[in-house]
């Protein structure tokens, strides 16, 4: 015979386990439990007085005081004339050695720099963006010439349209350029021109 375990009936639930009786009121008052607090300081004071305790048991040991005993000043050595002289020539002697010990500097002709022509300064150009399509390549440019540039669009052989500023013949200008195109937050590629 098979038992449903799942669904027994509530009074054998209640006979299998009984309910705990309320404490009396009589007996909560007669059984006063001390504070967290009381006993810590109960551990405290049992531990200082287990460590007086055993600290008490140990003798002291007497030290006693060391000897005193007097020494007469030492006389002074006698100082000689020849020594002291001889004794200053040793620690100054380096007066007599540093000028012997002195290097002289060839002269090196000073350096000149010659300033370069501006005609064998190297041009640069940005690149400034690449486009599939002719007509974003001239829209981009038009944008371009709102800024004060001159940009070319060159195509490549492969169909791109390239859109390029330049050429910049100082490095102040192409600075210049390159920081305007940063802020307006387009990306350009310095490309260097052959002489």
């Amino acid at each position: 015979m098979s038992r449903d375990f799942a669904n027994k009936s509530s009074a054998n639930r209640a006979s299998a386990s009984p309910k705990p009786k309320a404490p009396d009121p009589q007996e909560v008052a007669q059984r006063k439990e001390l504070p967290a607090w009381s006993w810590l300081i109960f551990g405290v004071v049992l531990g200082f007085g287990l460590a007086r305790f055993l600290d008490e048991d140990k003798p002291v040991p007497e030290i006693p005081p060391a000897p005193v005993t007097e020494q007469a000043p030492l006389p002074a050595p006698a100082v000689s004339e020849q020594n002291s002289d001889s004794e200053e020539r040793k620690r100054f002697d380096f007066y007599n050695l540093l000028p012997q010990q002195e290097v002289t500097m060839e002269e090196v002709p000073e350096y000149k720099s010659t300033p370069r022509d501006a005609e064998n300064l190297p041009s640069y150009m940005l690149q400034v963006g690449s486009f599939k399509s002719r007509a974003d390549a001239e829209r981009f440019s038009e944008g371009l010439k709102r800024k004060k540039y001159s940009p070319v669009i060159a195509e490549s052989s492969n169909g791109w349209h390239r859109v390029r500023i330049g050429p910049f013949k100082g490095r102040r200008e192409l600075n210049k350029a390159q920081n305007d195109m940063s802020r307006s937050g387009i990306q350009s590629l310095l490309i260097r021109l052959p002489q």
